[in-house]
Parts: structure tokens; C-alpha cells; sequence
């Protein structure tokens, strides 16, 4: 593989709507300068972007190919990164991938995980409904895609794992998962409101990574129990 991996993002999502310019220097501007030097360099860029360049309205599976809306200033900076790569002139791909975590850095897992041993009660949004997706089981994924190279053939790819919830449904996973027993409380996106509006409907559709590229993806219960596992391991070290 000769080429870039861009892993850097910034992606504080409600922090973005106060932030802008510092989302758009590193989600775009920064973006750009790995593009001006892959061109001269002649490297391949594999670039991730998110399930919040689209506004939620759908009630179907989002295609790669389908019309970008974000909602916020973090998809919108992300949607600017995508608008420049794919008019560059160095090879690449743009990953879009939703709802990530994994047992490093700060995500929902980890939050959840954490709160679930402190508190009896939860409060996690129940109308808004994705895919989430293992950040290990995406990293596989791309490796595997690198090293013969068929993800150059198409400009947008989709990766998440197999299985549509919602937040509060998700959080559920995690505190039983955990062995926890605390009590996960469904609100509404109304009763919770945050900086940034989300996508109610951020459902990524993966066919064309799975049918034609041949990629198993797995179901993302599955993956949640692998991921608790790394992270109870690391709190014992």
C-alpha cells in the first residue's frame, strides 16, 4: 500500500456548532493539505467519513450514491473533506461509517460502561436509530480491502455493522453486556436537546461493500461483547 490512511477528525459534535472554524481546519483544510501532498507524491488516500452528511429524513438504508444533507457544522465540515478529496486528482476512497466505538478513546461505549457502574438510572435518547460499528471490525475491514486494492473501485464506500438500533437500545446492550443492573430510561430527541441537531434516520446501507467487495461484516451485539472484554481487561492491568 502506497498511500495515506487519514484517521485524523475532528468529531465533538455539539462542541463543532461553537467550534466551527476548528472543525473546518481539521475535517476540511487539513484534509486538503494531505491532498496537495498525495498528489505531488503520488499516494493514495483511504479517507473516513460519517453518517451525519445526511439529514435523517430517509426511511430507507442510505446509499453511497444518494443526495448529502448534514444537519450540523461537524457534517457539514466532513461533507467538505468528501467535496475535495473526490475532485482531487491522487487515487482514493472515502469510508463513511456511523456510530463508532471501541475499547480506545473516548466514545459511547466507554461513557455508557462508566455511568452504568456509578448511577441506577439512565436517560438515552430512544428516537433516533443507526448502526453502530467496532472501530476494530472496521480497521480489519479496510486492511483487508488495502492489500489487493479493490477499494479503489468505487469513490464512497459504507461500512457498519450488521444490526439497526437506537441509542437507548444500544445502551441497554452495553449495561447488560457490563453485568450492570442499572435502569436505561428511553427520552425523546425533544427532552434531551444538544448543541447539534442529529439525524433521527442514520442507517447506512452496506451492500456494495459487502456484495461487491466481498466483505463479511459482523453484527454489532456481537462485536460489543469483544470490545467489553478489551476494555475489562485493560481497567485489571
Amino acid at each position: 500500500f502506497n498511500g495515506i490512511v487519514n484517521c485524523a477528525a475532528y468529531t465533538n459534535v455539539d462542541q463543532a456548532e461553537k467550534e466551527q472554524e476548528s472543525a473546518l481546519k481539521i475535517n476540511s483544510e487539513g484534509l486538503q493539505n494531505l491532498i496537495s501532498f498525495a498528489q505531488e507524491k503520488k499516494l493514495s488516500i483511504i479517507h473516513f467519513s460519517t453518517d451525519y452528511v445526511f439529514d435523517g429524513n430517509s426511511s430507507e438504508p442510505y446509499l453511497e450514491t444518494e443526495a448529502t444533507n448534514p444537519l450540523g457544522i461537524y457534517g457539514k465540515s466532513k461533507l467538505e473533506g468528501e467535496t475535495l478529496l473526490s475532485s482531487s486528482r491522487c487515487s482514493n476512497v472515502i469510508v463513511r461509517t456511523s456510530w463508532l466505538f471501541s475499547p480506545f478513546g473516548k466514545n459511547f461505549v466507554k461513557t455508557i460502561a462508566h455511568l452504568a457502574k456509578e448511577k441506577k438510572e439512565l436517560k438515552v435518547v430512544e428516537d433516533q436509530c443507526g448502526r453502530p460499528t467496532y472501530g476494530i471490525d472496521l480497521a480489519r475491514a479496510v486492511l483487508s480491502l488495502i492489500s489487493n486494492k479493490t477499494i479503489y473501485r468505487f469513490p464512497i464506500l459504507h461500512y457498519a455493522n450488521k444490526g439497526v438500533c437506537s441509542w437507548k437500545v444500544f445502551a441497554e446492550a452495553i449495561v447488560n453486556t457490563s453485568g450492570n443492573e442499572t435502569k436505561v430510561l428511553g427520552v425523546s430527541t425533544s427532552d434531551y436537546p444538544t448543541l447539534a441537531k442529529r439525524p433521527k434516520y442514520s442507517i447506512l446501507d452496506t451492500e456494495r461493500i459487502e456484495g461487491e467487495l466481498i466483505i463479511e461484516i459482523p453484527l454489532w451485539n456481537e462485536s460489543l461483547k469483544k470490545c467489553l472484554q478489551i476494555i475489562k481487561s485493560n481497567e485489571s492491568l
